[in-house]
């Protein structure tokens, strides 16, 4: 069965903020299959994943979704950005994997959820 877990971070200018993350347990050992994410706006930040302390992935939020307007007769920017990053590791007891933002000078948040299953 796949499970989802909801995860929102407010960006702050100029430093990088993490979610609390997806914990893997005695009780529930986890498979971290992706992580679905949207981005608020567009301002040259970086989109960033850790397994503890190996940064997973460091991606453009230029390349992730919005639901920000264009600006131009409420248009949506295209959709034809990263909704979902795989991930793909199964993690064990103890461990944490976090998403996060990194804000340049101006702020943006991010939300979105863990894609996961329980394993044995």
């Amino acid at each position: 069965m796949v499970f989802f877990k909801y995860f929102s971070v407010s960006g702050q200018a100029n430093k990088e903020k993490l979610d609390d993350g997806l914990q893997s347990t005695a009780a529930e050992k986890k498979r971290l299959i992706s992580v679905l994410i949207q981005v608020d706006g567009y301002a040259n930040n970086k989109i960033v994943g850790y397994h503890e302390t190996t940064k997973v992935f460091e991606i453009p939020d230029s390349l992730i979704d919005t639901p920000a307007n264009t600006g131009s007769t409420n248009q949506q920017y295209s959709f034809n950005r990263l909704n979902e990053i795989p991930v793909g590791i199964d993690m064990p007891v103890g461990t944490t994997f976090k998403v996060g933002i990194v804000c340049g000078a101006t702020a943006k948040n991010i939300t979105g959820a863990y894609m996961y299953e329980v394993i044995e």
